[in-house]
């Protein structure tokens, strides 16, 4: 893999690194800022767009020597909230802007609604960016995590956007190690660091975590060596396995579905695609307003997860299909659960029987969820 140094010097447009950790205080700011020193040292102009003020004084005492951008002020209140000055940082122009926290959600009246929105901003001015993330804000994951830890994720990312990065960096830190710093008041204040300790930071919520994150960087470094040639077709690792989402035009758990191939899809460092199949009936001019309200969402929502989008049209749902899943190489295909008892789906016929029939050695992975059924 090159180095992030040498793609700076060949890539035309901005290139985007990412310091990935399994939670605060991992050091993913304090890696950041060290770059920046390391690059500034060897002629690069780089400048701090926006650190969080963590008030954790080796990273702080690292801000000392950049060059930053002063944060806008916005008015909440009596309060005045700092936001990084997007619109400062592109008439700076530097080579290298450092942004913390990529997932963060902007205040009411600025430019965007989203960090992630002002760095791919910033990437298409020909700015390289270096960003910092937890894996808990990954669209995908987010919602089990929530599950996981009983600690609702509120601040997400769409994970095509990680998938834009040209190097994922993982932070990563002795799960006893990070307890102790939270311990000794360098991550949270001491009145919060017990609780924590008991909650988020418990030694179960962390193995998950790490877990996730480790997950994650590797399957970005191997999509990333992929694109760049490293991978012969004669290489083993280069089995790619796609994933492919079956979506009906009203799916009960739609989100659940898309989130499970985004994993899967990480996991094996593999394409996914979302097929919808469009019978006569559902044409935009036929079809219910409300139900093509939700068919949209749920292809936006496919579409920050990285997904491919296919439409396809036929009467045979599952021939379509079929004939898809052959044509794309297809490994894995995710169906929920039919809301059908199982006498009615062997009368009246049965779209996920039918392809498991005919789809030979493809995975079908039938999702169950609470309220039954997708297709």
């Amino acid at each position: 893999m090159k180095s992030f140094e040498e793609l700076l010097k060949k890539k035309n447009t901005g290139s985007l690194k990412v310091y990935l950790g399994y939670a605060a205080g991992v050091g993913k700011t304090y890696a950041m800022l060290r770059e920046g020193h390391t690059l500034r040292t060897r002629g690069f102009d780089v400048v701090i767009g926006y650190v969080e003020p963590h008030a954790r004084p080796d990273t702080s005492a690292l801000i000392n020597g950049l060059e930053m951008i002063a944060p806008q002020q916005f008015e909440w209140g009596e309060k005045k909230i700092p936001e990084m000055d997007l619109d400062a940082i592109l008439a700076r122009k530097p080579q290298i802007v450092l942004v913390d926290e990529l997932a963060h959600s902007n205040v009411t009246g600025s430019k965007n609604s989203k960090r992630f929105e002002d760095v791919l901003e910033i990437l298409k001015h020909d700015i390289n960016v270096i960003t910092t993330l937890n894996v808990q804000h990954l669209e995908s994951v987010a919602d089990r995590v929530s599950t996981a830890t009983q600690v609702a994720v509120q601040e997400r990312l769409p994970d095509a956007v990680l998938q834009k990065a040209d190097q994922v960096v993982i932070v990563d830190v002795a799960m006893e190690e990070l307890r102790e710093r939270l311990r000794l008041g360098k991550i949270y204040s001491p009145e919060r660091a017990e609780t924590a300790l008991q909650h988020f930071f418990s030694y179960r919520n962390l193995a998950f975590l790490r877990e996730l994150c480790l997950r994650e960087g590797a399957g970005a470094q191997n999509r990333k060596t992929e694109a760049m040639g490293f991978l012969t077709d004669a290489s083993p690792t280069n089995a790619e396995e796609p994933v492919m989402v079956a979506m009906s035009s009203d799916p009960t758990d739609a989100a659940n579905l898309i989130r499970k191939g985004a994993r899967l899809a990480a996991q094996f460092s593999s394409r996914l695609f979302v097929v919808y199949v469009r019978k006569k009936a559902e044409a935009p001019t036929r079809i219910e307003a409300g139900l093509q309200r939700r068919l949209q969402q749920n292809l936006v929502l496919a579409k920050s997860l990285g997904a491919e989008v296919v439409t396809l049209h036929g009467e045979n749902i599952s021939d379509v299909l079929v004939n898809f899943a052959q044509d794309n190489k297809i490994r894995h295909a995710i169906f929920g659960k039919s809301r059908m008892t199982p006498l009615n789906e062997r009368f009246r016929g049965s779209i996920l029987l039918e392809f498991i029939h005919d789809a030979v050695g493809i995975d079908v992975h039938i999702l169950t969820t609470e309220t039954g059924r997708s297709l």
